[in-house]
């Protein structure tokens, strides 16, 4: 009877530590040793170079040496992955995005890219290039971007004035200008979107602008004909590099 207590004893140690070995594995360089939250490791010789399994979430990690934050895992021509940035893929990437989240009144027409001009955007993407002073966004690195912007204005005095919409590049010394065609009414107003693509360079400054001209192009005699806006919007996306 003890001889098979302790046969039983024994086939469940067996049993026991079985199980405990394989809740972790370990295959490659260090194979005795694991991270405590790690399921499976497969490390290189190369330190600080390995592919786990986190025990808790199930998130697989790569390490290669090429990882970072925002990088997209890719192959080469022989499968071999690697992690690279976006850019270097020519995958577009929004590089900013921001709206008007209350009115703003535009000015009327008196010289171009003013400051009261700029539209005071609130950036959800891309804060960091952002600066709200100047009410512009500048270019980090250098690319081929895309320019959307949309703006909605009413009349604050009536209907004798038409919007204008410009996306203003700092090293074109402005960009695409659309004029409003018809008269803004303090009831109806008038929507307007603007798009540009073209090559920046670090520093380069990309602002979304709304002020007033009479309806036949001219310079508002009366210097009240300003414009209520909102919404507005301004989304950049790099295209390439």
């Amino acid at each position: 009877m003890k001889t098979a207590i302790k046969h039983t004893l024994a086939i469940t140690a067996l049993l026991f530590s079985a199980l405990t070995t394989q809740a972790q594995v370990k295959i490659g360089s260090n194979p005795t040793v694991i991270e405590a939250q790690s399921n499976l490791e497969v490390e290189a010789s190369t330190p600080n170079r390995k592919v786990k399994v986190d025990k808790t979430s199930g998130q697989l990690t790569i390490q290669d040496g090429t990882e970072g934050t925002g990088k997209v895992l890719t192959s080469d021509a022989v499968g071999g992955a690697s992690w690279q940035e976006p850019a270097t893929l020519n995958i577009p990437v929004t590089a900013f995005s921001g709206k008007l989240t209350s009115s703003y009144v535009v000015p009327a027409w008196t010289a171009h890219d003013q400051l009261d001009q700029r539209i005071p955007l609130v950036p959800s993407i891309g804060a960091s290039g952002w600066n709200a002073t100047t009410k512009r966004w500048v270019a980090s690195t250098a690319g081929t971007y895309s320019v959307q912007v949309g703006l909605s204005c009413n009349s604050t005095t009536g209907a004798a004035v038409a919007l204008w919409t410009r996306i203003w590049i700092t090293s074109e010394n402005g960009g695409p200008l659309f004029k409003g065609v018809t008269a803004m009414g303090a009831p109806a107003g008038d929507w307007q979107s603007v798009v540009y693509t073209g090559q920046l360079a670090p520093g380069d400054g990309i602002s979304l602008e709304g002020y007033t001209m009479q309806t036949d192009g001219q310079p508002p005699v009366n210097p009240i004909w300003t414009g209520t806006c909102a919404p507005a919007y301004m989304t950049i996306t790099k295209i390439s590099n």
